[in-house]
């Protein structure tokens, strides 16, 4: 292993070091070794064995983006290949995310990346989203001026959206502009006076939607990643299940965005 690649693998182990919140001391304790050996590692004065990057790849905790930036960094031949986000392989994970799980859901369902985009959706969501004008992403839909007049609870459940949104901005630069924008245009103000103003929240908060000529919509969303992506890109997909709460708002759910 070259140099050069001692220093590149030090910065990368410094910066994942960073990001976990975790001291020298902390990673030597975790993976079996002294500070001294950490910060030589960091400086480029050692460089690691393979045996050590397997230690700091699977005793970290970390992200498949950051295991594949240690490996990447580290001469070594990485078994983490960088792919591009047309890639035949995520494109084909996608392709299964919406036949094994979107397809079978009878509400909108969405498989979104870190940005919020929609990457899949499914009939009913199709249909939901053309509502709204066709909007490209999940924050463009919470954020629509078409969506608050449509939500009877807006004041309430807005506290859910906007702690959701705060969210994924804390993990991408495009939704936290678009929240400070709606921020700077005050969508928001209303938050802090709700929330310090009420005595007890529920476990959660629904969103109440009425429908002309339909009636009632009360549903929640449900999220989740698929475990063990070992994909930088593919760790980010998440699935989005809209959720009607009771016998009346599956009713209506079903006639708005069903077949």
């Amino acid at each position: 292993m070259k140099m050069n690649h001692s220093h590149a693998f030090g910065s990368t182990l410094r910066a994942v070091r960073s990001e976990l919140g975790l001291s020298q001391e902390a990673v030597a304790h975790t993976i079996g070794t002294t500070q001294r050996h950490v910060s030589f590692l960091e400086t480029g004065r050692t460089t690691p064995t393979r045996a050590m990057l397997g230690r700091l790849t699977t005793g970290l905790g970390l992200s498949a983006a950051q295991r594949a930036a240690l490996f990447h960094d580290s001469g070594y031949r990485s078994p983490y290949p960088a792919r591009s986000a047309d890639s035949d392989d995520l494109q084909a994970t996608l392709d299964l995310m919406q036949s094994q799980v979107l397809r079978h859901w009878p509400f909108p369902a969405f498989v979104v990346d870190r940005d919020w985009n929609f990457l899949r959706t499914n009939g009913p969501a199709d249909r939901m989203v053309a509502s709204f004008g066709g909007v490209p992403n999940m924050h463009a839909l919470f954020l629509s001026p078409d969506f608050e007049p449509v939500v009877t609870n807006w004041e309430l459940a807005s506290a859910s959206f906007y702690t959701r949104i705060q969210e994924v901005a804390r993990r991408s630069t495009v939704v936290r502009d678009a929240l400070a924008a709606a921020e700077a245009n005050g969508r928001f103000d209303h938050v802090a006076r709700v929330l310090g103003d009420t005595d007890e929240l529920p476990i959660y908060i629904p969103i109440e939607v009425t429908l002309p000529g339909l009636g009632r919509l009360r549903f929640t969303s449900l999220h989740g990643r698929w475990i063990s992506m070992h994909d930088a890109l593919a760790e980010q997909f998440e699935v989005e299940l809209l959720v009607p709460l009771d016998a009346e708002s599956e009713h209506v759910a079903g006639i708005a965005f069903g077949a």
